[in-house]
């Protein structure tokens, strides 16, 4: 019985630490992708390449170009594009109109975030967990 008692409390203690971890991931996850976006917004270089692994973060989008067609256009560079976004010198500011649409985590260190960006565009951005922190290390995006 006592035995018994012992497996239910060692479960049901492992259960929470489970839980809290992947409450935290969920919070560290949803700070990264804010601190690109307000980042961003803010023309930050500092919350930018907290949210990104810029040395080896890479960027592929779908424009339009001159003439209007799409194409798609890649960025393998992210440190010079971090560096072009804080380089703003007229940033829209902070407080700027975006929401996680969908948030998948995949075995504690991996996620895959959904995001959509003012009426401008929508991410899908793919973050990982290295030294227990957790970096974008690739963004694709579409415009709206």
């Amino acid at each position: 019985m006592l035995k018994s008692l012992l497996v239910i409390i060692s479960v049901t203690f492992l259960s929470f630490s489970v839980y809290a971890d992947k409450a935290s991931d969920k919070v560290a996850i949803k700070a990264a992708v804010n601190d690109y976006f307000q980042g961003q917004g803010e023309a930050s270089k500092e919350r930018l390449f907290r949210a990104f692994a810029a040395e080896h973060a890479t960027m592929v989008g779908v424009v339009k170009n001159d003439d209007g067609k799409e194409v798609i256009k890649s960025y393998k560079d992210m440190t010079s594009v971090l560096n072009q976004w804080a380089s703003n010198k007229n940033p829209v500011g902070g407080n700027l109109d975006g929401e996680i649409i969908s948030m998948n985590i995949v075995d504690d260190r991996l996620a895959v975030v959904l995001f959509r960006s003012t009426n401008r565009f929508y991410d899908a951005l793919t973050l990982s967990k290295l030294d227990n922190e957790w970096k974008i290390i690739a963004k694709a995006y579409i415009l709206q």
